[in-house]
């Protein structure tokens, strides 16, 4: 993305955050944590936990937080763990239709999981956000 471009979509982000009804930001579609969309998306989540620290910020992703990000991304990219160092919860895991619950909150298939970040990165394994 163009740097004037990229510019104009994190002040238009900034400026979309700035109510008080707007509880955070969430990250989805196309799949926020392929490397170079940790990339395209660092300088957007270091401004938004600069000038929001109360705002949380949820992360969808289909990669499985133990296997995919602890055991490969953090070893083999550098801006993984600054990435999830942003985050305040995390839903992994591949939508499945055959596995589909419209009564699930925050997730589409019941073998997603809603993860703590904070608590995951201290223990080093999955840890279930609870609300």
């Amino acid at each position: 993305m163009e740097k004037n471009l990229l510019g104009e979509v994190i002040d238009k982000v900034m400026e979309e955050l700035n109510h008080s009804y707007v509880a955070g930001l969430s990250l989805l579609g196309g799949e926020p944590l392929e490397h170079v969309n940790q990339k395209g998306l660092l300088p957007l989540l270091r401004k938004v936990k600069e000038k929001f620290p109360e705002k949380n910020i949820w992360c969808y992703t289909g990669y499985d937080f133990d296997k995919d990000i602890m055991e490969k991304m953090c070893e083999e990219w550098e801006e993984t763990f600054e990435f999830l160092s942003y985050l305040d919860v995390l839903v992994d895991g591949k939508f499945e239709e055959d596995k589909k619950d419209i009564k699930l909150r925050f997730k589409g298939s019941s073998n997603q999981r809603i993860l703590d970040v904070k608590k995951s990165l201290k223990k080093k394994k999955a840890i279930l956000f609870e609300y």
